[in-house]
């Protein structure tokens, strides 16, 4: 009896150190720890994230001046997306950009279409991508008795902007009135300082573009518009069709690379341009904020500014007749021959 206690206490002892037994041994079973788990879903994160894309960025040259304005609102609207970066390089006269351009500084560029007809002629890979303003010079004076160009024989002309639209124009006018060099004593400045020496009244006869002509009337009452450029092409070639004056365009290399690129920024830059047209206060005030250009001074300028957009190759009929035109006047205006479709962005 004895001996059947002891083997029943014994069988005891033994299943109770077998539980126990198995009970610390689930205890200690491996734990992750908070510090463990961040680390595994960070390196889960590393591997399922979608890789950064590179920012792709668009540098242009181009004057403070109203058809700048369409890229001043894609910048503030980010038009093209976060992952396109619109900078921009500004110039004050042609030299400024022809250097930027031989320095192949920019991507893209605003021309005076005389300029991209003489660089493309010299070999220089640039194309035209749009032409965005039509018209926009004047004849300005203070002298009652100037009313058309024989009149200004015998006198001094300022012009602004050398061998652009507006300065090859008036030598053409000029020339068909019966003026010659010896008649007229052409001095050319930069368009500001020009602007600036009008208002000042230290200037009698000059020929500029809008927004400086707003401008320039508004501050010195005396300085009249004498003759509108646009109005006079018109009269002389008996048709309606205006001057070709400014446009856009590209390096070729950035025109070949990035295609789709410059055709993404040219179906941004005509709806942006569509908008300026249509609320000029509010990119009156754009101009005032972006380029220190008076809103009043822009809101009075919009509507003679002969601000629309049409792409080049569609331009390339009207830009044949305007470069035939000054090819007859005097081939070294555009560089010694019209320009070829080549120069055209297609």
């Amino acid at each position: 009896m004895r001996k059947r206690s002891v083997l029943l206490i014994t069988l005891i002892i033994m299943v109770l150190i077998a539980t126990t037994a198995c009970t610390t041994n689930q205890g200690e079973q491996p734990t992750t720890t908070a510090a463990e788990t961040t680390s595994k879903t960070e390196k889960a994160a590393e591997t399922t994230a979608t890789p950064a894309v590179e920012k792709q960025i668009i540098k242009i040259g181009a004057p403070k001046a109203p058809p700048i304005l369409p890229v001043l609102k894609m910048i503030e609207d980010n038009t093209l997306g976060d992952t396109v970066e619109i900078q921009l390089d500004y110039w004050e006269t042609p030299e400024q950009l022809i250097g930027m351009i031989q320095g192949n500084k920019n991507d893209m560029y605003a021309f005076p279409l005389t300029v991209i007809a003489k660089l493309y002629n010299k070999g220089m890979g640039v194309k035209l991508t749009n032409v965005n303003t039509w018209g926009v010079s004047y004849l300005l004076s203070t002298d009652k008795n100037v009313k058309t160009w024989t009149d200004l024989k015998g006198k001094q002309l300022y012009i602004a902007l050398q061998s652009s639209p507006p300065d090859i124009m008036t030598q053409y006018f000029l020339k068909q009135a019966g003026l010659s060099k010896d008649d007229v004593e052409i001095i050319y400045a930069a368009k500001t300082e020009l602007a600036q020496m009008m208002i000042a009244g230290k200037v009698e006869n000059g020929v500029t573009i809008e927004p400086l002509v707003s401008q320039i009337t508004t501050k010195n009452p005396n300085m009249k518009v004498k003759i509108s450029l646009q109005e006079e092409w018109q009269k002389m070639s008996d048709t309606d069709k205006r001057i070709p004056t400014a446009g856009i365009g590209a390096s070729v290399e950035f025109a070949d690379n990035q295609r789709d690129l410059v055709i993404k920024f040219e179906e941004a830059y005509q709806k942006n341009l569509e908008w300026i047209v249509a609320n000029p206060e509010a990119a009156g005030q754009l101009a005032e904020e972006k380029m220190g250009i008076k809103k009043q001074i822009i809101m009075k300028a919009i509507p003679n500014m002969g601000m629309h957009y049409k792409n080049a190759l569609d331009s390339k009929a009207e830009l044949d007749e305007f470069y035939q035109l000054l090819y007859d006047f005097n081939p070294k205006t555009i560089g010694g021959k019209v320009p070829d479709e080549n120069m055209y962005f297609k």
